[in-house]
C-alpha cells in the first residue's frame, strides 16, 4: 500500500533474515542481565524457569504463526487483536506494545552503558544516549541495513552464548540443577521474570509488510526464533549454574562475565562484557525498529495520526523512527532494567492475551461450515489459544504489584483513547456513507 507521497516499504527481508532477526532479538539483553536475578528467585532451578516461560511463550508464538498468516501486516498486537475483540481492544493492545518497546529499549540502553563504562569509563548514560541517537540513524536508513546489522549482531551474542556452555559442560553435575531456592512459587515467579528474555517472536510480526513472502515466512521464522532460543537458554542457564552456583549467579552484576570468569578468568570477563555490548545493541536496535514499525501500522489504519505513517526518501517511517527514538531518550531515568522487564512482561502479557482471545474469537468463527456450527472441530482449535490466554494470565499474577498498578495505567490511559479514535473512525465512516448517498 503506498502513502501520498507514493512510497512503499520495501519487501527485502527473507526467511532466515527474518529467523536470525527474530532469534536475535529473544536471546539479547535478557539472558546476559535477567539470568541473575532469576538464580536469586529459583535457586540452581533457574533453568526450569526459563524451560516454564519457553512453554508460554511457544502457545502465544502459535497465536502469532496462526494470526500472520491471516493478517500479514505491521503493528502485530493492534491488527490481531481488532479483527477478534473490536477497534478499541486492538488499540489498547497495540498501544500498551508500544510503551513496552519503547522503554525497553531504554532501559537495555542503559545496559549498554554500564558495560562500557565498567570497559573503558564512559559516562553509562552519555553512552545510553548515544546509542539510541546512532540507532535510531540506522533504522531510518534502511530495512535492509538493519537487518544485516542486527544479523551480524545476532551471530556475535548467539557466539557469546556459545562460550557460556561450552565452558560450562565439564562443570555438568557439580550443581543440583533442581535445588530450587525458593520452592515451586520461585521458579514460577523466575519464569514470570525471565518471560522478557523470550520477547521477540511477536516483533517479527513488524516485518509483515518488508518480507518478501510473510504469509509464508512469518509463521516458521517465528517457530524456528522461539525453538533456537529456548534451546540456547536452558543450556547456558545450566552452565552458569554449574560454574559458579546459584548465589554466586544472584550477587552478580553481570553474571554471565562471572560465569565465564570462573573458567577462564578476567580475560574471559571481559571477552563476555565485549560481546554482552553486541548483545545490548541489537536488542535496542530491533526493539526501536519494532516500535516504530507498530506506530507506523496503527498511524496507517488511522487510529494514530496519519504523520506516524509517512514514508521517508529511504522507504521507512522516519517520523515513526524519530518519535521512537525521541521518547526512548527521555525513558532513559527508569534504570532499574529488572523492574523495567517486570513492567514490560505486564503490558506485553496483557497485549498477548488480548491477542489469544482474538484468535479463539476468530477460530470460533471460523468453526462454521455452510452455516453449520462444527463442536468437535471449534473444541479442538479453540485449545491452544484459550490455553495460552490462561497461561499469560497466570505469568501476570506472579509480575508483582508495581508492574501491575504501572501497566494498569497505560491500560486504562489505552482503553480511554481507543474508545475516541473508535468513536472518530465511526463519525468518518458515517460521514463518507452520508456524502455517497
Amino acid at each position: 500500500m503506498k502513502t501520498r507521497n507514493g512510497r512503499t516499504l520495501k519487501r527485502r527481508v527473507g526467511l532466515w533474515s527474518a529467523t536470525l532477526s527474530g532469534t536475535g532479538v529473544i536471546v539479547g539483553a535478557g539472558i546476559y542481565a535477567l539470568i541473575g536475578e532469576a538464580s536469586g528467585l529459583a535457586g540452581n532451578a533457574a533453568w526450569l524457569g526459563f524451560l516454564l516461560a519457553a512453554v508460554v511463550a511457544a502457545l502465544t508464538a502459535i497465536s502469532y504463526a496462526r494470526m500472520g498468516r491471516r493478517i500479514p501486516k505491521d503493528s502485530p498486537e493492534f491488527q490481531y487483536a481488532r479483527v477478534g475483540l473490536g477497534l478499541r481492544s486492538g488499540f489498547v493492545a497495540g498501544w500498551l506494545m508500544v510503551w513496552a518497546d519503547i522503554a525497553s529499549a531504554a532501559a537495555v540502553a542503559l545496559g549498554f552503558g554500564g558495560y562500557l563504562h565498567a570497559l573503558v569509563g564512559t559516562p553509562a548514560m552519555l553512552a545510553a544516549f548515544g546509542l539510541l541517537v546512532v540507532l535510531s540513524l540506522v533504522a531510518w536508513f534502511g530495512i535492509l541495513e538493519s537487518i544485516l546489522l542486527v544479523s551480524l549482531l545476532s551471530l556475535v551474542e548467539i557466539g557469546g552464548l556459545l562460550l557460556v556452555v561450552a565452558v560450562g559442560i565439564p562443570h555438568w553435575g557439580e550443581q543440583p540443577l533442581l535445588e530450587a531456592s525458593g520452592g515451586p512459587l520461585g521458579v514460577w515467579s523466575a519464569a514470570a521474570l525471565v518471560f522478557f528474555a523470550y520477547l521477540g517472536f511477536d516483533e517479527l510480526g513488524n516485518l509483515a509488510e518488508e518480507m518478501r513472502r510473510p504469509e509464508r515466512d512469518l509463521p516458521a521464522a517465528i517457530t524456528m526464533a522461539v525453538v533456537i532460543s529456548t534451546i540456547l537458554y536452558v543450556l547456558v542457564a545450566v552452565s552458569a549454574v554449574s560454574l559458579v552456583g546459584w548465589q554466586a549467579l544472584a550477587a552478580s552484576s553481570a553474571p554471565l562475565a562471572s560465569a565465564v570468569e570462573a573458567a577462564l578468568g578476567p580475560q574471559g570477563k571481559s571477552a563476555l562484557a565485549i560481546i554482552a555490548l553486541g548483545a545490548t545493541a541489537n536488542t535496542v536496535l530491533l526493539l526501536l525498529v519494532s516500535a516504530s514499525r507498530s506506530l507506523f501500522g496503527m498511524a496507517r489504519a488511522g487510529a494514530l495520526p496519519q504523520p506516524l505513517g509517512w514514508i521517508g526518501i529511504r522507504h521507512t517511517p522516519w517520523v515513526s523512527v524519530a518519535l521512537a527514538g525521541v521518547v526512548g531518550s527521555l525513558f532513559l531515568a527508569l534504570g532499574d532494567i529488572a523492574r523495567v522487564a517486570q513492567i514490560t512482561n505486564f503490558t506485553t502479557l496483557t497485549a498477548f492475551g488480548m491477542v489469544n482471545l482474538s484468535l479463539a474469537v476468530v477460530l470460533r468463527k471460523e468453526s462454521k461450515v455452510g452455516g453449520v456450527r462444527r463442536p468437535l472441530v471449534g473444541v479442538v482449535t479453540l485449545l491452544q489459544p484459550l490455553l495460552a490466554f490462561f497461561t499469560c494470565v497466570w505469568l501476570l499474577v506472579m509480575t508483582g504489584w508495581v508492574a501491575a498498578a504501572f501497566g494498569a495505567l497505560l491500560g486504562i490511559t489505552g482503553f480511554a483513547v481507543g474508545g475516541w479514535v473508535e468513536h472518530y473512525q465511526r463519525r468518518k465512516q458515517r460521514g463518507a456513507a452520508s456524502s455517497g448517498s
